[in-house]
């Protein structure tokens, strides 16, 4: 499950509201996902491809957040890192703190991808500018 966050938005009634592309057979497709608030605080849910729970790990509010995201599809559950940022990368000390908050969840470093140095859909998106940083 790779997705190219392009914007997230609060929502008065602390849904959120993304604005991502991926790869659907080889091509980069726009969705849009509306993600409800659970109870438990900064905990959102999702159906997409199964049912999403996850939850905000850690932001900053200007540069970076980190999220935790658990997929049940069937009778298949995985979990899934993401650190997305406002600029095309992060800093390095940004990178060590998600690879430990990986590690805790026990994601292996091998296991972890920096979406900044894979095809990110750049033609989909019309401009590098417009990019947020986004490793898995």
């Amino acid at each position: 499950m790779r997705v190219f966050v392009k914007h997230i938005e609060v929502l008065s009634n602390s849904s959120l509201l993304f604005d991502m592309h991926t790869k659907v057979d080889g091509k980069c497709t726009e969705i849009s996902l509306l993600t409800d608030k659970t109870e438990k605080d900064g905990e959102y849910s999702v159906v997409y491809d199964g049912y999403n729970l996850f939850s905000i790990v850690e932001t900053d509010y200007t540069d970076y957040i980190m999220f935790h995201l658990v997929n049940f599809k069937e009778e298949h559950t995985f979990q899934l890192m993401e650190l997305y940022g406002r600029e095309p990368d992060v800093s390095e000390e940004v990178k060590k703190k998600f690879v430990k908050y990986c590690q805790k969840h026990g994601i292996v470093k091998e296991n972890i991808i920096d979406l900044t140095k894979v095809d990110r859909c750049l033609q989909a998106q019309g401009s590098e500018e417009d990019q947020d940083s986004s490793a898995e």
